[in-house]
């Protein structure tokens, strides 16, 4: 007997060839073609943009405002998508752990109790459960409409099944094929095919927690009321209004569950949605009212921008504007002839009223077939808003100091957040259904584990003589910021007058002020600074700055650029000129920045040390006492401009990590695997040998920043490939140490403080409970913060060649947090990557070219 589909989801599939728009959707999943059977009209917020009939120009069928869903004919599951930003994770990766890594764990360090942001979950599913490929006839395009029939079936509603769009998953065994007949709410009748494919162990496999993740997503969606935004989940319902700084606040989660050494792990972590309350038309009339009328301007200002649709809560990342389209434009659907503007009133009573903007374009990517293909879907900019902060928000004070009243939270109120979860999960009825049914308990208590907290680091400084002497890091904050008050500069680059200042001649006392008071801190510091140069000229433009560079500045070993404001085409062009064609140290800085009485000074002395540094000089050292090893840094960095990525490469060329050689190279199609890491390993080697008595280091750690779980083998094939070829190719043996570096993680830590939590202090490291026993990974807080919960970083090494032992290694990534010279303090990750960021982003947001090489061996990017 035929049983009629149920739920909020039945009867409402698109009229597109594309997919249903609200559903969660598996990215790179093809859009059925033309011969697709046509489906009933969407109704209510599962609802995209209608969709051409036929793609001829792209129009409507690229205008779908929701993500493709795979067909109900896909023999392959989607790829795993859940609550967590390791970029392209797996959930069970291949063995990366070294073969060599110790089986040991550190010692060094104060023992202290800690919690972590993870729940334990007990699974009782002793036997297997099944996975069933289904197939629709007719074949159903909407994701909606076919979870609303499945679960309209009895025997698969009460066994909760999981379905993700491609395979379901039911923990009772149906047979090797059975057929079920349903009628939709629109009296169409379908069969369901469900066709046995594979048997799924419970246990540390792919499969397995792609299924675990997946009733957790089912239960957020269903029965907790929030809504998925990308990858993680919002509650639409708890908005934070902040409507005197033009922007609100989604409360949500990101979550996953996953295989780590204390077994399976729910992990929780707290996030919130920034809104502007600024739709991307308002945005760019602003944009376009400010440059003159110049579109080329507002493209580049929102390009790379990530807008959000509130009718179906979905964000798009603007990748560029189609200039001859608006919304009056008419296309071809199966239902008939509307123009976008009909269409949003007729189905979300959304009347446009602005008929000659531009629309957005934003290229979604979808394999068919296994072929690449890509889709452009256009946007309607007067439905769409703007997220995430601008950089008027980022420089507003007031703003950000709003925002972190709602955003740092501190541990104290993140673990109770963190319970509220967990509450919610046994207090829904349903959600614990589903729980019970698949045999998975999630613990009421966070898991607890065990850190180690290093001694505070000593910096070195300037001393009497050839003996350095050392200054002592503030144990709570992990901060030296009183060390400018010395004479603690290691070396001086020796400026003295030899330095230029080109100003508007309107602006000429700016420069006489910032002489004074570089002539007042260099000294003090010790670097050997003196009377410098003025130079004027009548306009503020990047020609005027550049003709006064070249004909004036003569002799000058550094120039320093006092600007108006923060003008990107003016910075860009005068860091352009003076890092490729005229290859010189710089440093462009804004006039307010000198006119502020209470920040000139702090201003003034940051803008000597980086004129020091740049030049060559040391500022401090880091307290190493291993030595000949070389120590690199490697970053990437995606223009989002254009289809290529920069890689700046970093490596150490003494003990104290006070000088480094440095590369950007371009590299095609935004590719994070390093292509010609030989020949940068190899300058790199030649450039430390030149520096250390004709010898090439005896070993060799690399810091790799920018790379997901989903690249971890291929770090490991080629890169470390690329890096022993080297060896090879000099005939040398050094000790290897591969380690890549994690910023973006879900992991947090709280020590227990008396009756409150606390943050861990710096220095503290952790290798048990939540590492993974296919790594050889640590966590690492090297910083402390003054609002909210401290982020730690995690290191995976992946390659261990070397008699250094995990504390050795530990105490290293340390170290080299405070070897930062734009920062009196730790900085989250070791130096290397960070300078290895900074050149990558000054050459992929300003430069567009590689650098002189006459600039290798300074540290120009700062």
């Amino acid at each position: 007997m035929a049983t009629r589909a149920r739920g909020r989801a039945r009867g409402r599939s698109t009229a597109t060839a594309g997919a249903a728009a609200a559903a969660p959707a598996a990215p790179g999943a093809p859009a059925p073609g033309p011969s697709a059977a046509p489906q009933p009209r969407a109704r209510g917020r599962a609802r995209g943009a209608p969709v051409a009939d036929a793609p001829p120009t792209q129009q409507m069928a690229n205008m779908n405002l929701g993500q493709a869903q795979p067909s109900g004919n896909n023999n392959n599951p989607p790829a795993p998508r859940y609550g967590t930003r390791e970029r392209g994770s797996q959930y069970a990766n291949p063995l990366l752990r070294p073969i060599h890594a110790p089986a040991e764990k550190g010692t060094v360090g104060i023992k202290s109790a800690l919690l972590t942001n993870y729940y334990p979950i007990n699974v009782r599913m002793i036997k297997p459960f099944y996975q069933y490929k289904v197939e629709f006839e007719p074949q159903i395009d909407s994701m909606k409409l076919r979870k609303g029939l499945l679960h309209s079936v009895e025997e698969l509603a009460n066994a909760k099944v999981i379905y993700d769009g491609g395979m379901l998953y039911i923990p009772i065994d149906v047979g090797s094929v059975k057929e079920y007949s349903v009628v939709s709410r629109r009296n169409e009748p379908h069969t369901i095919k469900l066709i046995h494919t594979s048997t799924v162990e419970c246990g540390n496999s792919d499969q397995f927690f792609h299924v675990v993740n997946n009733i957790m997503n089912t239960i957020a969606q269903r029965y907790m009321g929030l809504d998925r935004i990308r990858r993680d989940y919002f509650n639409p319902n708890k908005t934070i209004q902040l409507h005197s700084h033009r922007v609100e606040l989604w409360p949500g989660y990101e979550f996953s569950v996953r295989q780590y050494s204390a077994g399976v792990l729910l992990g929780v972590d707290i996030k919130h949605k920034v809104i502007r309350i600024e739709t991307a038309l308002e945005f760019m009339e602003t944009t376009i009212e400010k440059e003159s009328g110049n579109k080329t301007a507002v493209a580049k200002a929102i390009v790379g921008e990530i807008v959000m649709t509130k009718y179906n809560n979905k964000t798009y990342k603007v990748d560029d504007i189609a200039w001859h389209m608006d919304p009056t434009k008419k296309v071809e659907l199966r239902s008939g002839t509307m123009t976008y503007e009909e269409y949003y009133e007729r189905h979300y009573n959304i009347k446009i009223n602005n008929k000659t903007q531009p629309l957005l374009i934003h290229r979604l990517k979808t394999k068919v077939n296994g072929v690449q293909t890509e889709k452009l879907l256009h946007l309607v900019p007067e439905v769409c808003f703007m997220t995430g902060l601008s950089d008027r928000m980022r420089n507003d004070f007031k703003t950000m100091q709003a925002l972190a009243e709602y955003t740092r939270q501190t541990p104290d109120v993140k673990q109770k957040a963190l319970a509220g979860f967990r509450e919610t999960l046994t207090e829904k009825k349903e959600a614990q259904d589903i729980l019970d049914k698949w045999g998975l308990t999630p613990h009421d208590n966070l898991l607890q584990c065990e850190g180690r907290t290093f001694p505070p680091e000593k910096m070195v400084i300037k001393g009497s003589g050839s003996s350095p002497n050392y200054f002592d890091c503030n144990p709570a904050k992990a901060s030296f910021d009183n060390i400018t008050r010395k004479n603690f500069v290691l070396s001086s680059a020796e400026i003295n007058n030899d330095y230029a200042i080109i100003v508007p001649n309107h602006q000429r006392q700016v420069a006489q002020d910032f002489i004074r008071l570089a002539k007042q801190v260099g000294p003090a510091a010790g670097v050997k600074i003196g009377e410098g140069r003025v130079i004027t000229i009548e306009k503020e433009t990047a020609q005027a700055y550049i003709a006064a560079l070249t004909d004036k500045c003569v002799g000058a070993k550094t120039v320093v650029f006092l600007v108006p404001n923060q003008k990107k085409d003016r910075y860009d062009a005068i860091k352009r000129y003076c890092s490729c064609d005229y290859p010189i140290p710089v440093q462009v800085l804004q006039y307010k920045n000198v006119t502020n009485a209470k920040k000139a000074m702090s201003v003034v002395t940051k803008v000597v040390l980086q004129m020091n540094a740049k030049l060559g000089g040391e500022l401090w050292g880091a307290n190493i006492p291993m030595n000949d090893c070389m120590y690199v840094g490697i970053d990437t960095y995606h223009d989002p401009g254009t289809n290529k990525s920069v890689c700046g490469f970093i490596a150490s060329l003494n003990r104290l990590c006070t000088r480094y050689y440095n590369k950007a190279v371009f590299q095609p199609n935004k590719q994070e695997i390093i292509s010609n890491l030989q020949a940068l390993m190899t300058k790199a080697l030649e450039c430390y040998k030149k520096h250390n008595d004709d010898k090439y280091p005896l070993r060799v750690i690399v810091f790799r920043d920018g790379v997901g779980d989903g690249q971890l083998n291929a770090v490991k094939e080629h890169e470390i490939r690329s890096i022993k070829n080297t060896f090879e190719s000099l005939g040398i043996t050094p000790q290897l140490v591969v380690a890549v570096v994690t910023k973006r993680i879900q992991q947090r830590f709280f020590k227990p403080a008396g009756n409150r939590l606390a943050n861990p202090a710096p220095g503290t490291v952790i290798d048990n409970q939540v590492t993974r026993d296919e790594y050889f990974d640590f966590y690492l807080i090297p910083q402390s913060v003054g609002q909210g919960t401290v982020t730690p970083t995690h290191y995976n090494i992946i390659e261990w060649e070397t008699t250094l032992t995990p504390d050795k290694i530990q105490q290293l990534a340390y170290k080299l947090c405070h070897a930062y010279y734009n920062w009196t303090g730790t900085i989250r990750v070791p130096a290397v990557c960070q300078y290895a960021h900074k050149l990558a982003f000054l050459v992929g947001q300003s430069l567009h070219r590689e650098p002189n090489v006459q600039l290798s061996e300074v540290l120009y990017f700062l």
